[in-house]
């Protein structure tokens, strides 16, 4: 019942995505400098490497509160 009430809320949001992704302008300044240096890349490498120190970290400390609850129940 849950699922159906959220749907139109997604799907929603999943449109003004893509009409955010339709407008074509311009790269900016910064943009067309990473680009034309190569430094995208290792910007790319960067936040990639944060987003999945967070997701593990996030998956770690879901573990140790999952054992402290499981401990706590005996």
């Amino acid at each position: 019942m849950r699922t159906i009430r959220r749907a139109p809320a997604f799907l929603l949001g999943m449109l003004m995505t893509g009409a955010t992704f339709a407008q074509g302008s311009a790269p900016g300044w910064l943009e067309e400098q990473l680009y034309h240096s190569g430094k995208i890349n290792t910007v790319i490498a960067v936040v990639t490497v944060i987003i999945a120190g967070i997701g593990l970290w996030l998956f770690r400390m879901d573990r140790r509160i999952a054992r402290m609850e499981a401990r706590t129940k005996k």
